[in-house]
């Protein structure tokens, strides 16, 4: 017969949030010492372990339903991934902004050129006839794709994005540090991409 751990395994993936809470509970703090060798020490006053640790919780309530482990071994080597990945993404990001952004950041235009220069971000690629077409293409699928965001994935990318507004801006109104809040705009451009059929030119597959 299956263990207490596989037991609670099989339920988390199949949506069980009280199950999934308890297997973090479980898992979380052995993470941590696998994560702060590799946090620069150049972004600590800016990135923590607990911001990281803190976002791939909720990315492992948002994926649950993707894992393959039957065990707590394999859990927690997908949420060790699932960290080292978010943990890198805030570092590009923190390093892009410190070089001034560059193509990473959006230029607030108005709000049709802050969109398509967000659709092309992301990899978009559009069929459309011309160039009207092509706009108000890139205009509809990310206004479909942000309605389908969470709730802070979507303020994130609207606030920062869209809108221009600083960092320091869009983490206060977050309550999160200026690192989480560019670890979740990486996920939050991640999962648009995923919506639009796109491949992000700047997240690759880092883990």
């Amino acid at each position: 017969m299956p263990g207490d751990d596989e037991v609670l395994i099989s339920r988390a993936v199949e949506g069980d949030a009280d199950a999934l809470a308890t297997l973090l509970e479980q898992i979380g703090p052995g993470l941590r010492p696998l994560l702060i060798p590799d946090m620069p020490t150049r972004w600590q006053a800016i990135l923590s372990v607990d911001d990281v640790l803190q976002q791939t919780y909720s990315d492992a309530f948002l994926d649950i339903r993707s894992v393959k482990a039957t065990d707590v071994g394999g859990l927690r080597a997908w949420l060790l991934r699932l960290a080292k990945r978010n943990m890198i993404d805030a570092i590009r990001m923190l390093e892009a902004a410190k070089r001034g952004g560059g193509h990473q950041r959006v230029e607030h235009q108005n709000r049709e050129d802050s969109y398509v220069a967000l659709h092309e971000m992301l990899g978009a690629v559009s069929n459309a006839p011309s160039r009207d077409a092509r706009r108000r293409e890139a205009v509809t699928a990310l206004d479909q794709a942000l309605a389908r965001l969470p709730e802070a994935h979507r303020t994130v990318v609207t606030r920062y994005d869209l809108e221009g507004q600083p960092i320091a801006e869009v983490a206060r109104a977050l309550g999160r540090s200026e690192g989480a809040t560019y670890m979740l705009r990486a996920r939050a451009h991640r999962m648009l991409a995923d919506l639009i059929g796109a491949r992000s030119r700047f997240f690759g597959d880092s883990m």
